[in-house]
This record gives C-alpha cells, structure tokens and sequence, in this order.
C-alpha cells in the first residue's frame, strides 16, 4: 500500500511529541495531525527550534534523587545493562532516553521502551519500579514492547503533568484503571495492545471523557466487548487520530443505537447525535461488530484516513461517503455492503486508496472513479459488480494496483487499460470477460521507461486467442496466472524470454502447446509451476531442474511417459516441503526414497509394491497413488503419518489389513481413500483417533465385521461416509446419528441386518434445505491478494485443490460425481442390505435430502404418509422390498423428483396422479400386484364408473336441449316484439324491405347459435 499507513502516521504524530518535549519546550495544545509531508516539515522544524536536541538539558545537571530514581527503574528491567548501557555517568539528564527541563533541572522524559528489534526474543519479565513515580515532572512516558505481566500501575494517574503516555505492547493484564482519567493533560496515549491481544480490558470508558486535550487515542486489540456506551464516553472534541480496531466492539446502545441512518423520503443519512469530532483525521474502527458506523459522517469534514474492515457494516455507509471531501485511504473490506455505489462518491477527489473487496456491493463500476487522479489502489475483490471495465481507466496516471476479480464482469478489457505503465498489479480473475490479449500486452510492453507490471492475474475468465510475444518485454513481472481460459496456440522460449523475476508462473486449464528445448535455460528461478492440461511432450522437462526454488511443480495431465528421470528423483529428496503433482500421465518406474510435502501421482501407471522404506513421513501432508497397479500389503509407515491429512489409495490391487498401530497414529487425518482395493480384515482401529476426519471411503473391499460403536461418536466434523460394497454385517449402530455433519451415507451392498436407527433424525446437515451454487468459493484466510506485489505462493491458495475429493452417487442407473468443493447434495444409501422393519418416520425430518435408496432389503408397513415435506427430494427408491398400503398423495408435491422407484413390493390402491408423478412409466411400479392406474392397468370398478359417466352426460345433454329450446323461444320472442313495434313507425315499402331483412338474420342468427351448442353438447359428451 502506497498510502500513508498506520504506522507511518503514527510514528511522525508521536515523533513530533517526543521531539518538542525531550527539548523541554512546550508544545502547541492546539497542533494537529497535517498530512505527511507537513508533519515532516515540522518535524525538522521542531529540531531547529529546541536548537540543544538531542541533548536538550546539556546545561541543566540531574537531580540527585531523581538520578536515584532512574537506577531504581532500571533495576527492575530485563537486561537493561545491555539496553541502557549509558545510564552510568553521573549526569541523568544525558542518559539515553531521559531529558530534563532547561530551568528546573526535572526529568521531563522517560522513554525505557523495549528495542523492537529484540522483541522477538521474548525478553523476561520486568517490573515497574515504584519509584518511577517520584518523577512527578514527567511529560513523556513510554514503557512499551516490556514483558511488565501485571496489571496496569493506577499509580500512573499520579504523573498530572503527563502529555504522553505510551503502554502499548508492554503486556500488562486486567482493567485498566479509571484513575487515568485524571491525566487532564494528556495528548498522547497510546494502550495498543496488538502482540498480546485481548490482554487489557475495560469494561467503562467513562474516564476517557475527563481527557479534554487528548488528541491521538489507540486502544487496538484492547478488549472492549462489555463497554456498551464507549461512543458516548470518548471526548472527541480534541482528537485528531481515533484507533479501536479489533477490541471486540457492539454497535452503541442507548439513546444513540442508531447513530446513523436513512431518511427514507430524502435519501439522506441523518444522524441522531451529532460530536464535535471536526478535527478527526485518522479513524480506525477495523475488526470489530459495527453494523453502522457511529459517528455523523457529515461532521468529519478532516478526515483523511477511515478503515472499517472486518466489521458488518451495511449499504448505509455508501450512501455517506460523499460528504468525506479530504480522505485519502478508505477501507471497507469484508463487510455486508450491499448495492451500487452511488454517485456522490465521485466527491472523493483526494482519495488515495480504495478498498470495497468482500462485500456483496452489485452494479457497473462507476465512471466517476476514474476521475481521482491521485488513486494508486483500487481493491473490488469478490462482489458483484457486472458490466464492463470502465474505457475511461487510462485517466488513472497514477494507478499501481487494480484489483477486480471474483466479480460479474463482461466484456473485454478496455484498450487504454494498456496506458497505465505504472500500474504494478492487475487482477482480473474469477470474472466472465472475454477478447484477446495482444492489444492488453503489446501496449504496456511499449511504455516509454518500460512497465511496471509485477503481477498479471486473468485466471478463469473467458480469454481465447493466441498469447503474444510481447507477455516476454515484461521484464518486472513476477506473478503471472492466466490459467481457465481458452487460449491457445504455442508458448516458445520467446514468450518467457526477458522475465527475470517470474516467481510464479500458472498457465494450466487452457489449449496451449509448450515448446521449450531440453537444452533451454530459463532467464528466472520460479517457486511456483503449474502448466496442467496443456500439452508438454512425452518426455519429462529437464529444464526443471534449473529451479533451485522450486516447491511448487504441476503437470498433471501433460503427456508424460516413461520413468521419472533420477536428477528430478533426487531433488524431491531433498526438498521434503515440496508440492508435486503429476497425475493423469503415463508415467510408471520408480517412485521418489523419499515423501515431499504434497504429491499426487494417481492415474498414471506405476506397479509393483508400494516401497516399505519410507522414512522420516512425519511431515507429509498429502499422498494421492490412487488409479495406479499397486499390489501387495497396505503400506505399514501408514501408523506413522502423524500430520498426513489426505491419503487416496484407491484403485488398486492392495490386499491385507490395514494396521491397528499401536502407540502412533494418524491423527491429522481429513480425507481417507481406501476404496476399490482387495483390503480385508475388520474396521480399520487406527482411524478412531482421526478426530478430524471429513471423507472416509472403504467401498468395494473385504472388510468385514460389525461396524464399530465409534464410529458414531469419533468424528464430529465426517461429511461423506462410504462402506459400499463390503461384507460388513451386524445392525447399524444406533451411535451413527452422533455424525451431525454427515452429506453423504452410503452403507449399501453388505450383510447389514435389524432396523434402521431412527437417530438418523440427528444429521443436522440433511435437515436444512442447501445451498446449490456452483460458484467457486475462496479460502476466507486468502494469504495475499492476487495482486499484490509481493506474488508470493501459500498452500491455503491450493487447499480446495487438495480437498477436491470424488464423491459418487448412484440413482435411476446413472452415476454421479460430486467434489467436496462444489456441491452441497445430501444422500442416504442403504440399499442391497438385510434390513428389516418399518421405514423409520423420523426419516422425514431430512428435509434436505435429496438421494434415498432403501432398496433391495426386507423393510415392511408403509411409506411414511408425510414424506412430502422432503421438498428436495431428486431421487427415491425403495423397490425390493414388503411395503404394504397406498402410495401417499404427497409424492405428487415434490417438484424435484426425477427419479422414482417403487418396484416390487405389496403397494395396494390406486397411483396418485399429477406433479413429477406424471412423468414416470410402469417400471416405477411393477412387482406390485394391487396396485393399479395410470400407467399400470386400469384399477377394478373403473368400466362400471364409466357408464354411470355417460347416463350421467345422457341426462346433462336433455338438460341442456330443453335449455336450449327455452333460450330459442325467447329470444324469438324479444326479437319479434321489438320488430312490430319498428315496423308501424315505418314506411310500407320499408316495411316489407325490413321484414325480409329480418328474416334472413333470424334464419343466420339461428343457424350458428345451434351450431355452436351442438358442439358444445359435443364436448361435454367426451
């Protein structure tokens, strides 16, 4: 971030302090906090004035008792003999750290704070020594970064002359005490408590309000969660920086809930309680519960710095921006902002920095935007903005980072976006914006002095076309993704030819060929490689081995055949915190000697025995071998997986036990994949200390046994459950319903035997309706931004990618695939088992799921009569089975049923009709010979009722004649009434022209009345 930050801004506020105090001169009550370049003026200009700095009191001689005083405090502080190694002449006032006031001689200044650059050591505890407060004089105190562990001196309140007071980091403890509020002088106090969070609390911040010259306020990561009134209890009429980020702070309770709000009729925010906070120009209420913001926005007229991140802060926000004219920095991150950004942000002229990203803020990015020519960020990072990149963009000179991706955007991208040579990071991925990329590219490759672009992130979007050659001019470019698009085409030496810096480089997922010779030396030494699904060559990359950084390697599904070559056998060796995947390739030959970190060789064809050497596989995290030709024994080093949290071994040939384990065991364990294997023996005991299991598979095995109690009960957070197609027998353990995170079910295909629990009412996940978006979803701990400067890999990047497991459903005869990160199905599958009893009602209570197959077994009784309220229902079977009754009329309410099986069993009485039901043919319901109606034959008594239907239309069709007949007699009636009546007004030769006339109407009008009734009767008759 190019802004001032907070601690840029900090550290000038407070030199300025520290400087005119240790000179022992007095300091304007009435400065403020100017802008950085201002503060640096005065800053030298406040050294000119005491013109004795650093020695300010060179001409004054220490006080005897006060000399005493700083050996006594000195005493009491850890390794202060290294620190303070000055404090032994005998003049104090020369002492580092300490001045004294020209006149009288006292100590005005004490400044005993711990070297940052040592902090990290941990220093041992230190004291405050007593004596501290026989220096009544001091205007300047900083006891910060001291390892104090106590709680905060009310002493301190007896230092009335204090201006500046600095506690911060000094690991005090408990409530900080009121007294401090009898500090009237106070300018400066700092309590910030950021390396020992939460440490200090105060649950009253009414002392604040005695603080009337206080300017420069920061309570940082001070626990505040009781102080419900703390807006009320802050004088602010002198403060200028205000910093409550992360102290656990409500929305301010009492007469002043609503701070702020929307004027319905004027669309205005209008605030209940206006503060005299005029000259705040630095506010920070980041990391807390605020849903508003708790001042009158119109009245912070100074305000140059706002960060109000991490909160839940709504649309209202928006709506009073407008009035902030002089800010600079302006963070909104991860809040619940919804709406278009209005145009009265277009006010914020002098704006710096600009950070919305995380919130749910939709519309078109504004124009008005473009018109801050002082912006050098701008963060837009996962909303829903939708439309186009604005073309005004180039207007931005100054612009370094623009950041939009996770968004709805269209389009292409502007071509005066290629205008901005100092822009240094650029993302646009996860969007929908489409075009080539040669105008983008070969503009910024022409900027006079060259571009700046370090990172270029344009990862799924809609891209096509070839990648021009000018992606190689880039010569500072570091992070460059342009993975999930349809690009294509060649990538020669020349297109990497001038990168230099490349520290990351991903251009999987499109339709590239990568021409790069066996003799080709790269220009950059990569941490990061994924080149999956393009097309690389039959031979591995020698080039490869030129990365002496490399921890990151992707190439699945490139076209590799053959062996592992040993050099690359070698480097994995060595390197036990490496990421490898080289799945879907034809590779086969030997394995690595030793684990990495993450490797994923599945899908490839190695054989033979999978090596029993392994050592040192503590620190492995992920192993994928599955899809390979494996044989033998389960790998026994599987007891000693201590951190391993994803292990697939599935398809394969491997046989035996799974070890018990006795003493170690892989606790870590997230997603086991045992399946499709010849594995035997009983439930493997080793996984009951897998607390944090969220995958098991041990389908299509040997396993036998009952399934243990413990299973039930052993794992909290178990999402997908797989026992298919084993030998297990025994009841299924009523324990199962402790599983309240359980998706997926599927104990089918063994010797199952007794009822189903009706503890299956306690799959909390399968009680609620999902939510079905395939929208990818983003680690919430993202470690940087995509585009930041640094581009630097983090394994969180990858985590949907390790846990990308398989999860298959089987219904109507289809299978089904769904991964962990994309889908939200519940599923119970317990069919081809010897289950009896009666399909428990409690059943009904999972109105989320949506796949139930009970078939094959030996339930009986009847279909529960309210499975209706199973609105997500997309698949039902219960075929094979003894159920006895009617279909319940319900069936025909579930709107998403597209599956149905009700085969081959007792079912009795007719088939309800209408809804999904309608759509289904007889294989649904055959095997039950009771049942009848559409589309079974029709049921018994259905002729005898069809001809009670036609006597019954016989009588409505007399009815309807006599109907008729009367309807004809008196419109003949009304007719010929009103034509005598015409006719003696009438002229003669009219007459008999009229009464032609007449007739001819009435004979037509006639005609098609009768026509139209006896088609009627017609249709009344079907």
């Amino acid at each position: 971030m190019v802004s001032p930050t907070y601690d840029s801004i900090k550290l000038l506020f407070l030199d300025h302090y520290s400087m005119a105090i240790s000179c022992g001169c007095k300091s304007n009550s009435n400065s403020s906090m100017q802008a950085i370049f201002f503060l640096i003026i005065l800053l030298f200009s406040t050294r000119a004035y005491c013109d004795d700095h650093p020695h300010a009191s060179k001409g004054s001689h220490c006080l005897e008792s006060e000399r005493r005083a700083l050996l006594a405090i000195k005493s009491d502080l850890y390794n202060s003999d290294h620190w303070l190694s000055s404090w032994s002449s005998y003049d104090c006032c020369n002492w580092s750290g300490v001045a004294c006031d020209n006149t009288t001689s006292h100590v005005i200044r004490l400044d005993v704070h711990y070297p940052f650059d040592q902090f990290a050591s941990s220093p041992d505890k230190s004291k405050v020594n007593p004596s501290l407060f026989e220096l009544k004089y001091l205007k300047y105190l900083d006891l910060s970064f001291n390892n104090f562990s106590t709680h905060v001196p009310s002493m301190i309140s007896s230092l009335v002359h204090l201006e500046y007071l600095n506690l911060s980091n000094a690991n005090f403890n408990g409530l900080i005490p009121q007294q401090l509020g009898n500090l009237s002088n106070l300018r400066i106090l700092d309590l910030n408590c950021y390396f020992m969070q939460w440490n200090v609390r105060s649950d009253d911040l009414s002392w604040l309000s005695h603080l009337t010259s206080l300017e420069y306020l920061d309570m940082s990561y001070v626990f505040l969660f009781r102080a419900n009134s703390w807006f009320h209890q802050i004088n602010y009429n002198s403060l200028e920086v205000l910093a409550l980020s992360n102290c656990s702070l409500q929305d301010a309770v009492g007469a002043g809930t609503s701070i702020m709000k929307l004027n319905s009729s004027s669309n205005q925010i209008e605030g209940n309680i206006s503060v005299n906070a005029k000259k705040l120009k630095y506010l920070d209420l980041s990391g807390n519960s605020l849903t508003r913001v708790p001042l009158d926005m119109g009245n912070l007229i100074q305000l140059e710095y706002l960060d109000l991140q991490h909160n839940q802060i709504t649309k209202e926000i928006l709506l009073s921006l407008g009035n902030l004219i002089n800010l600079e920095y302006l963070n909104l991150f991860d809040n619940e902002i919804f709406g278009e950004i209005p145009l009265s942000i277009g006010n914020l002229t002098s704006l710096i920095y600009l950070d919305m990203s995380y919130n749910a803020i939709s519309g078109r990015i504004p124009d008005v935007l473009c018109n801050f020519v002082y912006l050098e960020e701008i963060i837009l990072f996962g909303n829903d903005f939708y439309g186009e990149i604005p073309k005004n963009i180039s207007k931005l000179h100054n612009l370094l980072n623009f950041e939009v991706s996770v968004n709805k955007l269209t389009g292409q991208i502007p071509l005066s976006l290629a205008d901005l040579c100092n822009l240094e990071g650029l993302g646009l991925s996860h969007n929908n914006i489409s075009g080539e990329l040669t105008n983008l590219l070969d503009g910024l490759s022409k900027c006079p002095q060259g571009s700046n672009l370090q990172s270029f992130d344009i990862t799924d979007n809609m891209f096509s076309g070839l990648i021009p050659l000018s992606l190689g001019q880039l010569a500072q470019l570091q992070y460059l993704d342009i993975s999930w698009n349809s690009l294509q085409g060649n990538v020669t030496e020349a297109h990497l030819s001038h990168l230099t810096n490349l520290k990351h480089l991903d251009i999987c997922h499109n339709s590239l060929n990568v021409i790069l010779s066996d003799d080709w030396l790269p220009p950059f030494d990569a941490e990061f490689i994924d080149m999956s699904y393009c097309h690389l060559g039959t031979g591995f990359p020698s080039w490869i081995q030129t990365q002496t950084n490399l921890w990151v390697l992707f190439l699945s599904e490139v076209g590799l055949h053959g062996n592992i070559p040993g050099w690359f056998l070698d480097f994995i060796s060595i390197n036990s915190g490496f990421y490898l995947s080289l799945n879907s390739n034809n590779l086969n030959g030997q394995l690595p000697s030793s684990l990495p970190f993450f490797m994923d060789l599945s899908n490839n064809s190695f054989e033979g025995i999978i090596p029993l050497s392994y050592a040192n596989v503590e620190h492995v995290g992920v192993l994928k071998l599955s899809n390979n030709h494996f044989y033998g024994s389960f790998p026994p080093f599987f007891c000693n997986f201590t951190n391993l949290f994803v292990l697939d071994l599935s398809s394969n040939h491997l046989s035996g036990e799974v070890p018990n384990c006795h003493g170690s065991y892989p606790i870590n364990l997230n997603s086991v994949h045992m399946n499709n294997n010849n594995l035997s023996g009983s439930f493997p005991s080793a996984l009951r200390y897998s607390k944090e299991l969220i995958v098991l598979d041990l389908g299509g095995n040997k396993f036998s046994g009952a399934i243990p109690k413990w299973v039930g009960g052993n794992f909290p957070f178990l999402k997908f459950l797989h026992l298919s197609s084993n030998s297990f027998h025994g009841a299924i353990p009523m324990s199962i319903g402790n599983l309240p995170s359980l998706q997926i079910l599927d104990l089918s295909s063994n010797n199952l035997i007794g009822s189903i629990p009706s503890t299956i009412a306690n799959f909390n996940f399968m009680s609620v309706r999902q939510n079905y978006s395939d929208r990818l979803h983003f680690s919430a701990n993202y470690s940087h931004s995509p585009g930041c400067k640094s581009c630097l890999y983090s394994p969180s990047d990858e985590m949907e990618y390790l846990l990308n497991d398989a999860i298959i459903i089987n219904a109507k005869g289809v299978t089904n695939e769904y991964t962990t990160t994309l889908s939200a199905v519940a599923s119970i599958d317990l069919s081809s088992n010897e289950l009896s009893g009666e399909i428990p009602k409690e059943i009904t209570k999972l109105r989320g799921l949506c796949f139930l197959n009970l078939s094959d077994n030996h339930l009986s009784g009847r279909i529960p009569e309210n499975i209706d309220v199973m609105t997500e229902l997309l698949s039902l079977d219960l075929s094979m089975n003894h159920l006895i009754g009617e279909i319940p009329l319900g069936l025909s309410t579930l709107h998403f049923l597209s599956s149905l099986n009700l085969s081959y069993n007792n079912l009795s009485g007719r088939i309800p009709t209408g809804g999904q039901l309608a759509t289904f043919n007889d294989l649904s319901y055959i095997g039950n010979e009771d049942l009848c109606g559409v589309p079974l034959p029709k049921c018994p008594g259905d002729e005898t009722n069809h001809s009670s239907y036609q006597a019954r239309d016989k009588e409505d069709n007399d009815k309807l004649e006599k109907v008729l007949d009367y309807t004809f007699i008196v419109m003949g009636f009304i007719v010929g009434f009103w034509i005598y009546l015409g006719v003696i007004f009438m002229k003669k030769s009219k007459r008999i022209t009229f009464f032609r006339m007449a007739d001819k109407m009435y004979d037509w009008m006639y005609v098609q009345l009768s026509l139209k009734f006896a088609k009627l009767k017609l249709q009344w008759q079907k």
